[in-house]
């Protein structure tokens, strides 16, 4: 197999070459037109979107781009054309599994996880999750997530300033709380931060490294779930174990791609988020101390502080099963499509003055946690953790600020889901 390395070019085998993309069995190439740019662009400040994609949503929100692994793609990033791409079945996860279909990264995609599959088996996966991982459980973990804030704010307070707020808070609160709710060991937490840095910063690292990485997570959760089996507990792995439908219960299989699409998603998706936060805020001083003096406002905020620090840029890949016309062009059937959630946020059809950071905004439509069959199973969870992580940090450390010029901040273009580098703070 030829080894590959990743650059900020894109992807390239072992000799610096760009990897031949091979076009889907029975998928067309998306257009004939060279496409406008590489996906993804890279940020220039870590709170906004590339340009290009402002330009875009105006001048062609359905693109023709080049994916970095040399597949051909369309770029949609107009917010009803978004919502579409992300709701309608014509737009299909399956169709990924298709030999040489399009690709965004070099890594076989998994057949089992809840992430790459269309209904039904979609609908029987996100059924039985939702009957053991519903707002019940959720708010049940409150207490215990506000115990972990304090521990990490106690901590932070006896380092004393500067830090790094991902290394201080956002990363181990995280850690914590998905750890917990899958019911993964204290002891086991290290190994779990380590596969996750592996697997979502794909540029990284060497792909075998990523690739063992991997496998060892995996193998680490199909032993963690017989042991489930044997001596179930209170978290949500034993009871998935446990869950039944008229089909029987989850595979094997798919419930190590369960734990570990909730590990991942449920790390890193944290940590971006509550960074973004806090820049946003530190940014925004008259939002910030109208929070300090009625945190009732932190809920309503957080809305716009995800509207305003996606994840990610744009969504997972999905294949045009048929023609589809959206407002903003024709998408072929075939077509590779990415959905830019991120740009779709900043829609000024949709959020007026889309760029300013409005905690009294009155409609705020986001779709920060995705829209349709796959909106985020853990998007509870996740207001939960940033519920408290702000409303303990704020009060308790009045005079927190950036370490560095906002400039000096960099993001992570290595990431799946991007997220900030470092965020080094003084309090």
């Amino acid at each position: 197999m030829t080894a590959h390395r990743a650059s900020r070019g894109g992807i390239h085998d072992s000799h610096g070459k760009r990897p031949s993309p091979v076009p889907a069995k029975g998928l067309p190439h998306v257009s004939a037109q060279p496409p406008h740019l590489t996906y993804p662009v890279q940020r220039t400040t870590v709170t906004d979107p590339p340009e290009e994609y402002t330009r875009l949503q105006k001048e062609a929100p359905v693109c023709p781009i080049t994916l970095a692994t040399g597949f051909p793609a369309l770029f949609v990033t107009a917010y009803d054309d978004v919502k579409t791409v992300l709701s309608d079945p014509r737009f299909s996860r399956d169709a990924l599994f298709e030999p040489g279909a399009p690709r965004a990264q070099l890594a076989e995609p998994d057949q089992d996880s809840i992430i790459s599959i269309d209904p039904p088996r979609h609908s029987r996966l996100r059924g039985l999750i939702n009957r053991e991982f519903g707002r019940r459980r959720v708010e049940g973990m409150r207490p215990e997530i506000e115990r972990h804030v304090a521990e990490l704010l106690d901590e932070m307070e006896t380092k004393g300033p500067p830090g790094d707020l991902n290394d201080m808070l956002g990363r181990p609160l995280a850690l914590r709380v998905i750890c917990n709710l899958l019911g993964v060991p204290y002891s086991d937490h290290t190994k779990f931060g380590r596969w996750c840095d592996h697997f979502m910063s794909y540029a990284k690292y060497p792909l075998a490294e990523v690739g063992r990485a991997n496998s060892e997570m995996r193998t680490y959760l199909a032993d963690l779930i017989e042991t489930k089996r044997q001596t179930p507990g209170e978290d949500l792995l034993s009871a998935l174990v446990q869950a039944r439908d008229s089909e029987g219960a989850l595979t094997e299989n798919e419930l190590v791609s369960l734990g570990v699409i909730l590990l991942l998603a449920g790390h890193d998706t944290t940590v971006t988020a509550l960074g973004g936060g806090v820049i946003t805020l530190l940014r925004n001083p008259e939002a910030l101390a109208e929070l300090r003096s009625d945190p009732a406002l932190i809920p309503r905020a957080i809305d716009e502080i995800l509207r305003l620090n996606e994840p990610g840029d744009g969504s997972f890949l999905r294949i045009a099963t048929e023609d589809v016309e959206l407002r903003g062009g024709r998408v072929a059937a075939g077509s590779a499509v990415v959905a830019s959630i991120s740009t779709a946020d900043r829609d000024p059809s949709v959020f007026p003055d889309p760029e300013r950071f409005d905690i009294h905004r009155e409609s705020n439509p986001h779709i920060a946690f995705g829209f349709g069959t796959h909106f985020c199973v853990g998007s509870s969870l996740a207001r939960v953790e940033l519920e408290s992580a702000l409303g303990a940090l704020l009060p308790r450390f009045p005079d927190l600020g950036l370490a560095v010029p906002f400039e000096d901040l960099r993001w992570r273009s290595y990431a799946h889901l991007g997220g900030i580098e470092e965020l080094p703070v003084r309090w």
